[in-house]
């Protein structure tokens, strides 16, 4: 199973307006007519019950959604490019690793059906046609299209659980899953024969829940050790554990001492999570015995939590375990909607249109709309020059860049352009 994936995605880059004249007998006034270019296509992340892994992405290959195309005479619009769904298993967290640093949560597709728009495709550009002005009837340059947005992301797959069957390695996960529903998980006499995740829904009565095996954990697994945080991370996402321990061990309270010890030290609230412990493997003659003698020293009474006594392999309460399971679910589920607090909406603070800096003696500016117009606009082109200084005017970037002492001739950097500010 891969539950950790990382991979490049690339909106599609819109396509360029072009110059194009209309010239027609018996049309007397054709002028220009070139189209606007299309837009890119947007790639939107769904999550979709029908995928369980993320092994179709194990090659890591770019995902890649369809570019616009170039505008057409006669004021045709270019087609959009076409947006591209990714189909990703419920539970899986999506962060922004395209700088290399700290890596940002960005979505959190939890719910079958979730969508997110990752990257947005670019815009099109315009065609001639659309700078004519009644000074200007015969503007001899196009905008080029907008690139795509471009991101790095990690994809994390976190199962979706309500119940977490937790416990050292050969406890019986495996088993008791199998008694509870049609999960077929491999059940063997040696430790570790859980490698990864098994999921199955547990029916009881009219109602039923889901449940999840996590592979044997041991001591030090919070640090990596073992399968370590490879599955620890599963159990967050679960808001029941049921905690089997084994006693034919020679000491089943330290046995689950330790294991908790651990959900402790990995954090994420895993230590607070309800359990339930069952005692697994009464069919053992030697099992009984020493149950017997931990209730007589009043060890179990210690342990603090709800426990019941089963044997997954004859299933002899196993059905009184599963009804136990399902009403603390109930519970946490009750507990979870009355500790949500209410949403408190606050105005976003206003995006400046535009900042202003200055580097090395450089002005750099930087803004959506003043990047998108400098770089999409051909300023070896005479027009298309004008046409841009006009924008940054109407805009306020002109008044801006001399209020900060940038005089004509001076060097000003737009996004990735680079001119002489004509003032």
């Amino acid at each position: 199973m891969i539950d950790s994936v990382e991979i490049a995605v690339a909106a599609g880059d819109g396509g360029d307006g072009i110059v194009s004249f209309r010239h027609k007998k018996f049309v007397p006034r054709g002028g220009p007519d070139g189209g606007d270019g299309g837009n890119g296509g947007d790639i939107v992340l769904i999550a979709d019950r029908q995928v369980s892994t993320l092994s179709r992405f194990h090659d890591r290959r770019l995902q890649e959604a369809e570019s616009g195309q170039r505008g057409e005479p006669f004021r045709r619009t270019g087609k959009s490019g076409q947006l591209l769904e990714i189909r990703l298993p419920p539970g899986c967290e999506v962060l922004d690793v395209t700088n290399g640093s700290a890596a940002e949560l960005v979505a959190d597709l939890t719910e079958d059906g979730a969508r997110v728009v990752i990257v947005r495709g670019g815009r099109g550009g315009r065609g001639n046609r659309r700078f004519a002005t009644s000074t200007r009837q015969a503007p001899k340059f196009a905008q080029h299209g907008v690139l795509g947005e471009r991101r790095r992301l990690r994809i994390e797959l976190k199962l979706l659980a309500d119940i977490g069957l937790i416990g050292l390695p050969n406890t019986g996960k495996s088993t008791l899953l199998r008694a509870w529903s049609a999960a077929t998980p491999k059940v063997a006499s040696y430790p570790f024969t859980t490698l990864e995740p098994e999921l199955g829904v547990v029916r009881v009565d009219y109602d039923s829940f889901v449940a999840a095996d996590m592979p044997g954990l041991i001591e030090g697994a919070s640090r990596g050790v073992g399968l370590g945080h490879e599955f620890l991370q599963h159990i967050e996402r679960t808001r029941v554990l049921v905690h089997i321990v084994d006693m034919t061990s020679e000491d089943p309270v330290a046995d689950r001492a330790l294991i908790n010890a651990e959900l402790e030290a990995f954090g994420h609230g895993l230590a607070e999570k309800p359990q339930i412990i069952a005692l697994n493997k009464l069919d053992d003659a030697d099992a009984g015995a020493r149950l017997e003698l931990l209730e007589e020293s009043g060890a179990l009474d210690a342990l603090g939590e709800p426990r019941m006594v089963i044997s997954a392999l004859t299933r002899d309460g196993t059905d009184g375990l599963a009804r136990r399971a399902l009403q603390t679910l109930r519970d946490a589920i009750e507990e979870e909607g009355r500790s949500a607090s209410s949403p408190v909406l606050r105005p976003e603070p206003r995006r400046r249109r535009f900042t202003i800096e200055h580097v090395d003696g450089v002005a750099v500016v930087e803004g959506r709309s003043a990047v998108r117009w400098a770089e999409t606009l051909d300023l070896e082109n005479n027009e298309a020059r004008y046409e841009l200084f006009d924008r940054l005017r109407r805009m306020g970037v002109k008044r801006a860049l001399e209020r900060s002492g940038v005089k004509p001739g001076d060097p000003v950097r737009i996004g990735a352009a680079e001119l002489r500010w004509e003032g």
